[in-house]
């Protein structure tokens, strides 16, 4: 392992026409001394090619390939390969600033911090130039606000990891929507400081094929999964917070059914599951972060009536219009 290498690790699926500006921006950081390992998922598009390419020209690139097996399976190939001190994700269709891994190197390192944090632009707005506001969590704090889901959620894009806390875990591969999130919360049982700091250094790429936008399906389904695993593990290893994981779960579960609804899903047993869920969590949510009578109103409506969900959609859309 060498202590000075930040190691980027870059899942590759289908990102042809992405993954020129990704690199580019990679490569031209401000911290030279870095390990970048792209992993082709079986792409049946040109990504193969094209991150060939690049690491025929700049020796700090490795490149392989696999069938496709999807992006847990790849970021565990990825994590197999790390050489370096530091890990940073990063995904294949965004870009970073050029100063991104120097800031967040020097962040961790100025704080003696197992992590960093930083925040993130959409697409290609231009990011604040404002003096950052940066502030340290010890481990405990970091599990409150992981489980408050709010700012600090499971997200890869914005963490530089020491390679240490994240040593023998893996991402689930069964798992689809959350899988980050639970990689997440397994690198903070080994972590004693956090270190988060407001400034914009990630672009991310809203894409419409990602699985966040995507209609909903299995895969996303797997988010209730996701909740139930920390959920369940909360209770062993911070009891004291079963609560508000319980009401973030409640919580979660309810972004599920209205991704359904507004995706004309049918009302089948999956749908009747995460409501009796919701509802059977229903008195922890006041832990979660609804803070509003509207909110609460909402969240009881498409709990109890599938309906609501899609309606309410459709009352935006004619109120944007107007």
């Amino acid at each position: 392992m060498d202590e000075d290498i930040v190691t980027i690790l870059i899942p590759a699926y289908n990102v042809a026409s992405f993954l020129p500006k990704c690199l580019d921006t990679v490569l031209g950081q401000t911290y030279s001394d870095l390990q970048v390992i792209v992993v082709d998922d079986g792409s049946k598009d040109d990504t193969l090619a094209v991150a060939n390419a690049y690491a025929a020209k700049d020796a700090r690139i490795e490149v392989y390939h696999q069938e496709n097996q999807g992006v847990a399976a790849t970021r565990n190939h990825l994590l197999d390969r790390v050489k370096g001190n530091w890990v940073l994700f990063v995904d294949a269709d965004d870009w970073i600033e050029l100063d991104m891994v120097e800031y967040l190197v020097n962040l961790a390192q100025s704080h003696s911090a197992d992590f960093v944090m930083c925040d993130r632009v959409i697409n290609d707005a231009e990011p604040s130039h404002q003096e950052p506001n940066v502030f340290k969590l010890d481990q405990e704090h970091a599990i409150v606000d992981f489980l408050h889901h709010d700012y600090f959620v499971g997200a890869l894009w914005n963490k530089l990891f020491k390679r240490d806390i994240t040593e023998g875990i893996r991402f689930n591969k069964e798992i689809w929507y959350g899988e980050d999130a639970l990689f997440t919360w397994d690198v903070l049982q080994n972590t004693q400081k956090v270190v988060v700091s407001d400034k914009q250094l990630y672009h991310q790429y809203m894409n419409e094929e990602s699985i966040s936008h995507q209609p909903f399906g299995f895969k996303k389904l797997t988010g209730h999964q996701t909740w139930t695993i920390l959920s369940e593990d909360v209770k062993k290893r911070w009891p004291k917070y079963t609560d508000l994981a319980l009401g973030t779960f409640a919580l979660q579960d309810i972004y599920l059914i209205q991704a359904a609804a507004q995706s004309d899903y049918p009302k089948n047993d999956n749908i009747k599951m995460l409501q009796k869920s919701v509802k059977e969590k229903w008195k922890y949510l006041k832990y979660s972060k609804i803070d509003s009578y509207k909110q609460w109103i909402y969240a009881f409506m498409i709990v109890h009536f599938y309906w609501y969900g899609r309606f309410y959609k459709m009352l935006n859309m004619i109120k944007n219009r107007i």
